[in-house]
Order: structure tokens, then sequence, then C-alpha cells
């Protein structure tokens, strides 16, 4: 595929898929090897949900009803049943966004005293 980095070379083929039977296989391919790798973790953890981010799980949204539903025809039923399995409502800056709130939330925790300068050497 046409592009200068992975994220672009993956678009492409989003927008090929539409007109090429080949570019669709190869997404629909790339649906049942995510829905496999999904039905693993709800096999092994069996997580409340499982929730699918980054700019590849953004690009390949419209994927997501076949990716449950090969997670379904590979998953324990019981456990699939239980798990839900979603796009990230927070985009592509998902990581950057949890990471912010890591300082937030240890201020908070320390009641908004910032600690000594020798505790934080520690931490």
């Amino acid at each position: 595929m046409p592009g200068a980095d992975e994220e672009s070379q993956l678009a492409a083929l989003v927008e090929a898929a539409a007109g090429s039977a080949t570019a669709r296989r190869v997404l629909d391919e790339t649906a049942g090897y995510l829905g496999a790798g999904v039905a693993n973790l709800i096999n092994l953890f069996n997580p409340e949900r499982v929730v699918l981010g980054g700019w590849a799980a953004m690009a390949l949204g419209d994927l997501l009803p076949a990716v449950r539903e090969a997670a379904g025809r590979q998953a324990l039923r019981q456990p699939y049943e239980q798990a839900s399995i979603e796009l990230c409502r927070l985009g592509v800056d998902a990581v950057a966004l949890g990471a912010a709130t890591l300082p937030i939330a240890r201020l908070l925790a320390a009641g908004g005293v910032r600690p000594a300068r020798s505790d934080r050497r520690r931490k």
C-alpha cells in the first residue's frame, strides 16, 4: 500500500477496501486475527471489558462487528457473554491522557501538598 508510514498505509488499505476485493479480504483476515487475540484475552483473564485503542484501532473501527464475531467463535461462551468489546472513546491519544492523570492523582492523594524534596527522590 502507498504511504510514508504504517498509519498512512493502513488508512489507504481501509479506503481501498471499498473497491478492491483483495483489500477487503486483507481487512477481513485482520479482523479474524484480532478477534482471535481478543478471544485469548477473554479466555485467560475473564475481563468485563476489552477496549481497543490507538491509531490502528481507530482506523479499523468499522471492523469492530467482525472482530466481535470472530472473538465469539473462538472464546469460551460464558466469559465471552460477560465481556464487552469496545473502541476507546479517548481517541488516539488515550495513553498520553492516561499518563497525564498520574501526577494529578498523586497530588490529590497527597491532599494537594507537594511532597518534601527528599520524598520525591525516593519515589
